[in-house]
């Protein structure tokens, strides 16, 4: 197993693992860990070094405590400590979800000097709906969800220095059946949303989500509901050669929402995937692993493309 130093002295768990000239880093989404990237990346493992981390709070880095408010920001400064770490320069980065929040909160905060192309997998460029945006988290079913998400958190929080095992029964449930919701809007096909229903089977869904340092999962709600997760502005700033990858049924994010960040980077190159929700990998693993070799082509030879339509099948001009 291998481990990089964070600036606060915290060990941050990653996987390494290819040959080839070029390098790949790829963040994982909430409730998930490094591991779920393997499948996917091994068949490309000839063409391109992997260095895929745990987030901090997931997988082998979910003891490491939090330095920072603001779990993006926490997450950013380990991926800027990771590549420091490791010398990493002209990195092919990649980020799915909460991944790929923190890739824009790691640009907003530390630019892409480091990064020679960026995969974008189903986020929006804005979380919170206001006046000005209504295509964020959940799109018209953020208000009622995320009042129903705050009241759980706010019994859990009065728990914050309680060991799991300790919580009131129907608090621990309360978390569970929040992460099935969470789940069932990640996922597109039905079949796949069934995984939710792992939370009805505690020892089960603990292999999933790890309990030791349970409020994690408390403060990553918090965080959405309260800092400040809207790149419309940084991406703007966006020189980076950059993929969007697009779940054209993801029910977490607005496929509509997603196709605007061609406004704030007019350069992006747009792959919408039909019949397709937000966990892209899982649900169209040809389309993603055959994209994520056409990310890892030489950056000189990918073409200047303007925002155009895609299906899953190829490409049509605008």
């Amino acid at each position: 197993m291998s481990y990089a130093t964070m600036r606060d002295g915290a060990p941050l768990h990653y996987l390494s693992f290819g040959r080839g000239p070029r390098t790949c880093v790829l963040l994982h989404g909430f409730a998930m860990n490094a591991a779920m990237w393997v499948p996917f990346a091994a068949p490309l493992a000839h063409r391109a070094r992997f260095v895929i981390p745990d987030l901090r709070g997931f997988g082998r880095s979910h003891r490491l405590p939090l330095n920072r408010h603001s779990i993006l920001d926490q997450h950013a400064d380990d991926l800027h400590d990771l590549l420091q770490a490791l010398d990493l320069d002209q990195v092919h980065l990649g980020g799915l979800s909460m991944g790929a929040c923190t890739a824009l909160q790691y640009h907003r905060q530390y630019g892409f000097d480091r990064i020679r192309a960026y995969l974008h997998m189903d986020q929006g460029p804005c979380v919170l709906n206001g006046p000005d945006w209504q295509l964020g988290f959940l799109g018209d079913r953020q208000e009622a969800q995320l009042a129903a998400w705050t009241e759980v958190v706010a019994e859990l929080e009065a728990y914050r220095g309680t060991p799991y095992a300790k919580l009131p029964r129907h608090l621990r449930k309360g978390m569970w059946t929040w992460l099935d919701q969470f789940i069932a809007y990640a996922f597109h096909h039905r079949g796949l949303r069934a995984v939710g229903g792992l939370s009805r089977y505690e020892m089960l869904i603990r292999r999933v989500a790890p309990t030791a340092n349970w409020p994690i999962y408390l403060d990553c709600l918090r965080s959405y509901l309260e800092d400040d997760y809207d790149w419309r502005t940084s991406l703007l700033q966006m020189k980076t050669p950059m993929t969007l990858l697009i779940g054209l049924q993801s029910r977490m994010y607005p496929a509509e929402g997603q196709m605007c960040i061609a406004e704030y980077v007019p350069h992006a190159r747009i792959v919408p995937i039909d019949g397709c929700g937000h966990v892209i990998p899982f649900e169209a693993p040809r389309v993603f692993v055959r994209e994520l070799g056409k990310f890892l082509a030489p950056v000189a030879a990918l073409p200047r493309m303007r925002r155009g339509r895609m299906v899953a099948g190829g490409h049509s001009p605008a």
